[in-house]
């Protein structure tokens, strides 16, 4: 502990509590006001070598850096940031901390109270910055050292970082812990400040918890539905044998497909994955571009489906259950996930627990006579056709797509492998033209669906893991996050970048808005005419135009084997990449007609 003044004390014990409650990691932004803070971290690094600390100049981009660490990991980690504005410009890691569900510890350092709100330099409302987008806030208060003020900081550190994990009563997320100091704001020596008897008089407040773990802790276990319960939902199913069990936008937790793969079989109804959502080798992953067919959507009305993780990306999917909205909708593991507004049931539990229970009661009380097997098979088949004339379309294709990237990446990436693809066209790409053999984890900032952060959130992924990482995105995403690119310079992480560039925001171009093309151009297309180059190369990345595929091919696969940051650039037409996009759908909906005739 360092006992140079009240500040010091009062913030070793902040970085000691988090670490014994199980944070590893803080990115650091530079700043007066945090000093403390800054020093007590530094100092706990010196003391457990596994204790992480990244520097980051820019606040936004550490904080989406931190996001992508905690997304990873699983595990909670920490943001540090001086007063003023610099807060600010965490917030929206904050709010797709919130929607996505991710636990951070946002530390913002304040003026002490008599000095806001009286024009004091870099000062601003702190309290509640965030409003409701975290989890759980609190004023810390100015240090003061008196052993039942150091309980009272131990507990307080302990018990946010369980909130932050979502052990509390919320699900995870960010949580905001303000910390107002008055000056000294370096270790200088304040003899009066720090009691020479404190620790024999209190030595919980010196020492923590004597186990060495967590001061408060709380301990949650997993939610489950009684017998009653899951007989209920049960007979549900026996009586509407045309379900389905869709897995849309999910960081799914461990062992998840085994056991929705099991309910599935239990069920007998077909199960429908976003790439986002799981590995779907076998399952049904073309349903956007199938759902597309009119005949499909019309002869096959679902009766209940059972949703895991966000609402699908598919628009067709989207489109598809509003036709129907009659059926039954059973949410697990989210109680406010139904944009359709239809008739839900929304179920707070564990989501293994309840594919698990749910399949046991099918499997042993249960005759699986209920089961409709052709409307599984008709699923199956339009998974095919679709399939089929997807990669059939493509193999025709040898000029640069962006659609086609992602069926030629499938080919390359090797075995757990991970991708970080932006939102906007190519979380949508992804979802049609990805499907490996392989297992690959896909992850992505779709909390709040936004561009901003991409870069910096595919490199804290990439440093906190040790498998491969690609990250895929369009040029205005690029763009809106270049100060991310910082961090490969400074701490050599390995990413592959896919910049798919098309001179502006080529999702619009898939929109009704296109049409009017007196306004399209500047408001929606917003061709930018950037040299990507020179700017790559000015962070020490290694910039690769790409001229063809078999040279797509040559410069990711050396990507993947070589350390630093590439970013393989790919240009392309967005008016032709249109042209191609709506050319396979109609194939696919032409295919998938002709097969599931209306009348059938």
């Amino acid at each position: 502990m360092n006992t140079a003044n009240r500040n010091t004390l009062w913030a070793s014990i902040v970085a000691e509590e988090l670490y014994r409650s199980g944070v590893r990691t803080v990115c650091i932004s530079p700043g007066s006001r945090s000093t403390p803070l800054v020093i007590a971290f530094a100092e706990l690094r010196d003391r457990y070598p596994d204790f992480q600390i990244l520097v980051h100049i820019d606040e936004r981009s550490s904080s989406f850096f931190a996001l992508g660490v905690a997304k990873v990991q699983m595990a909670p980690v920490a943001l540090l940031c001086t007063s003023g504005t610099a807060a600010a410009n965490y917030y929206p890691a904050i709010i797709e901390a919130y929607y996505s569900r991710i636990p951070l510890i946002v530390l913002t350092a304040d003026r002490p109270p008599e000095m806001r709100d009286c024009g004091s330099g870099q000062t601003i409302d702190q309290i509640n910055i965030y409003g409701k987008h975290v989890r759980y806030f609190f004023e810390v208060g100015t240090p003061e050292i008196i052993g039942f003020r150091l309980r009272y900081l131990r507990s307080l550190i302990s018990r946010t970082v369980s909130i932050a994990v979502g052990k509390g009563d919320t699900p995870a997320g960010a949580v905001h812990l303000n910390f107002p100091f008055a000056d000294p704001m370096p270790p200088l020596p304040v003899p009066t400040d720090v009691p020479e008897d404190l620790a024999l008089s209190s030595p919980e407040a010196m020492f923590g918890n004597p186990s060495g773990g967590a001061y408060s802790q709380i301990l949650a276990g997993m939610r489950s539905l009684d017998t009653n319960a899951i007989a209920a939902i049960a007979n549900q199913i026996i009586s509407h044998p045309k379900g389905v069990i869709v897995v849309g936008v999910y960081d799914a937790p461990p062992n998840f497909l085994t056991s929705v793969q099991r309910l599935a079989r239990a069920t007998g109804y077909p199960l429908l994955i976003e790439a986002t959502g799981a590995h779907r080798r076998g399952e049904i992953g073309h349903y956007d571009s199938f759902l597309r067919s009119p005949n499909f959507c019309k002869t096959h009305a679902p009766e209940i489906i059972i949703r895991f993780g966000a609402m699908p990306t598919s628009k067709s999917y989207m489109l598809w259950l509003e036709r129907h909205i009659g059926c039954q909708q059973i949410v697990v593991g989210s109680t406010n996930s139904d944009p359709t507004h239809g008739i839900t049931q929304a179920l707070n539990v564990y989501p293994v627990s309840f594919c698990d229970q749910l399949a046991n009661y099918l499997e042993n009380y249960a005759q699986p006579v209920w089961q409709d097997k052709q409307w599984r098979l008709d699923f199956e088949l339009a998974e095919s056709i679709a399939e089929h004339t997807i990669t059939e379309s493509l193999t025709k294709i040898d000029e640069l797509f962006d659609g086609k990237v992602y069926a030629e990446l499938a080919q390359i990436l090797p075995a757990d492998s991970y991708i970080y693809v932006a939102s906007s066209t190519p979380i949508r790409d992804l979802d049609t033209f990805f499907h490996s053999d392989r297992p690959i984890t896909v992850l992505s900032n779709r909390g709040a669906n936004g561009i901003d952060g991409t870069i910096s959130s595919a490199l804290g992924a990439a440093w906190g893991c040790d498998h491969p990482m690609v990250l895929i995105c369009g040029d205005l995403a690029f763009y809106h996050d270049l100060n991310g690119l910082l961090a490969t310079k400074k701490y050599n992480i390995s990413l592959t970048i896919i910049l798919l560039n098309n001179d502006g925001g080529g999702i619009f171009n898939l929109l009704p808005i296109s049409k009017f093309e007196n306004t399209f151009e500047e408001f929606f297309g917003t061709a930018h005419n950037l040299d990507f180059a020179p700017i790559i190369q000015a962070y020490d990345c290694e910039h690769i135009l790409i001229q063809d595929w078999q040279h797509f091919h040559t410069a990711l696969t050396s990507s993947l084997e070589t350390k630093g940051t590439q970013v393989l650039e790919i240009k392309s037409d967005r008016q032709r990449n249109k042209e191609l996009h709506f050319s396979i759908w109609n194939q696919v909906i032409e295919n998938c007609d002709r097969h599931f005739p209306e009348g059938s």
